[in-house]
């Protein structure tokens, strides 16, 4: 006989709440791991686009750098700020100019008028998933870094012969560095610092009353004196000059002599006014008279000059003289002196073409040179010592005589600029 047993109503209540309770504790349990996998991906998405905003605001700060430095080496070529959409300043900022890098990738910048522009700008990330935009703002604050910040400066070597050669420093633009803007060896500075990037310094036995800056490769000789110290971790580019446009440039085929203060000259501006030319051959015997308020651009394709005197003495009214020399070899002075009384308003710039620079003669000069492709050479002859007042940077420099170089250190604030460079980053 088989029998049947039945659960009681109290055992069949007590399976069915641990049922429940279980199937809620696996829901609760499942609920919780969505919402922590939920949370973690919310977080690794916050954590990227807060990244991407950063990238997306310096990326802004590039674009406004690349308007403030226009390419290469823009010798005393004025920057149209507001080209390429930033528009005239509105309380002191150039834009804002906004870019879109993705669907979700943005920014915004905008850099302030003055000497010393500083770049704001702000990265947006928009994340569609949680309904976010998140963003993030940086400040840079840039400088205008001179070109000039050497009394010599090469690529490669640095060879100084002769005898009695001295590098040193002085300021035209101070009275007690200078007398009547002009060098005096009673007051003189030791900032004539010198540098070569790689290749060899050979300072002879000569002075420099200044610092020496090697590149990690270069080697130095040490034969002379040097007042201050030695670097060897010396880090420089040596850009191309960036030639101004020359499409409205009038073609000088005939050179406008005259004469001034009884001497004659092959090229003289006596008028005031701003005045740009192209001189496809100019002989090297040529003698060039920039008058006072006068300003002169050349592009020379071919030739040298004799001698050179800008008028003015380096007074606020003084002429200056801007020399962009394509030819591939081109020679300075003979018996006459190349003098821009001061050095900032006589400017020697060689184009990438220009591979051979040469100082002849007994000649002295006043100005500066930057010629990064060019072998630059003094020949000085006699017992005479000749100087060399202002700054010169080349590819490479050979001293031959008597030669006294003198940095002019106005040159920091009165010279041409390599452009601008950040000094600072804060995020704000």
């Amino acid at each position: 006989m088989t029998l049947k047993t039945r659960k009681s109503k109290h055992e069949a209540g007590s399976a069915l709440v641990v049922t429940l309770f279980m199937t809620t504790a696996i829901l609760i349990g499942l609920g919780s791991y969505l919402l922590l996998v939920r949370a973690q991906y919310v977080s690794v998405m916050r954590s990227q686009a807060w990244n991407g905003a950063l990238t997306s605001a310096e990326s802004g700060v590039e674009e406004a750098m690349a308007q403030l430095n226009p390419g290469a080496l823009a010798a005393n070529i004025t920057v149209d700020r507001t080209g390429n959409g930033w528009g005239l300043p509105v309380g002191g900022f150039y834009g804002p100019v906004s870019r879109s890098l993705s669907t979700n990738n943005s920014y915004s910048v905008v850099f302030s008028s003055g000497n010393w522009p500083s770049v704001y700008s702000t990265g947006y990330v928009t994340l569609p998933d949680i309904s976010a935009t998140l963003r993030r703002v940086i400040c840079v604050a840039t400088t205008n870094v001179p070109l000039y910040n050497f009394a010599l400066a090469a690529r490669t070597n640095i060879t100084m012969k002769g005898n009695g050669l001295t590098v040193d420093s002085f300021d035209s633009s101070k009275t007690n560095l200078s007398t009547s803007g002009r060098y005096d060896s009673s007051k003189t500075t030791t900032n004539g610092d010198v540098a070569v990037l790689y290749g060899t310094l050979d300072p002879g036995n000569h002075n420099i009353s200044g610092d020496v800056y090697l590149g990690p490769t270069a080697s130095f000789s040490s034969v002379g004196s040097i007042s201050g110290k030695v670097y060897s971790d010396y880090n420089y580019d040596f850009p191309d000059v960036a030639l101004p446009d020359t499409s409205g440039w009038f073609p000088l085929l005939i050179p406008p002599g005259g004469t001034v203060n009884g001497t004659s000259y092959t090229y003289a501006f006596t008028n005031s006014g701003t005045f740009t030319f192209v001189i496809p051959n100019m002989s090297s015997s040529a003698s060039i008279y920039v008058g006072t308020n006068a300003n002169v651009s050349m592009l020379i394709q071919n030739g040298g000059v004799g001698s050179v005197l800008v008028g003015g003495n380096g007074a606020t009214n003084a002429g200056k003289l801007t020399m962009y020399v394509s030819a591939s070899s081109f020679t300075l002075g003979g018996s006459g002196v190349v003098d821009g009384g001061k050095a900032a308003n006589l400017a020697y710039y060689g184009l990438p073409g220009n591979t051979s620079l040469t100082l002849n003669g007994n000649a002295s000069f006043t100005g500066t040179i930057y010629a990064p492709d060019a072998d630059f050479t003094m020949n000085g002859g006699g017992s005479s010592s000749y100087d060399f007042v202002g700054s010169g940077i080349c590819k490479s420099i050979t001293f031959n005589g008597h030669f006294m170089f003198h940095f002019d250190e106005s040159l920091l604030t009165s010279g041409a600029s390599r452009g601008y460079f950040a000094v600072s980053w804060n995020e704000l």
